[in-house]
């Protein structure tokens, strides 16, 4: 796993596979493709969020769909992750 540590990111940043120790994102679009799982420590987020392309993007709309009342299956989602929330 690729190493990032004491950067300030800006921009696009590809996060996949990459453990970014005491970085700051300032400004950034984290890029999560969902082919490895990137790791945070003691990094700071100022204006960031995330986007999930391609195999993560997928996966996200699936538990999006999964979420809706009429599913039925909204428990099972939180459920399966309570640090969601209900």
């Amino acid at each position: 796993m690729a190493e990032v540590r004491n950067q300030t990111l800006q921009g696009r940043t590809l996060v996949d596979g990459k453990t970014f120790i005491d970085c700051e994102f300032n400004n950034a679009q984290l890029v999560f493709k969902g082919l490895e799982q990137p790791s945070f420590s003691n990094c700071k987020f100022t204006q960031s969020r995330f986007e999930f392309e391609d195999r993560a993007a997928v996966t996200v709309q699936f538990l999006r769909g999964m979420l809706q009342p009429q599913t039925g299956m909204r428990g099972f989602v939180t459920g399966m992750m309570p640090e969601i929330g209900a």
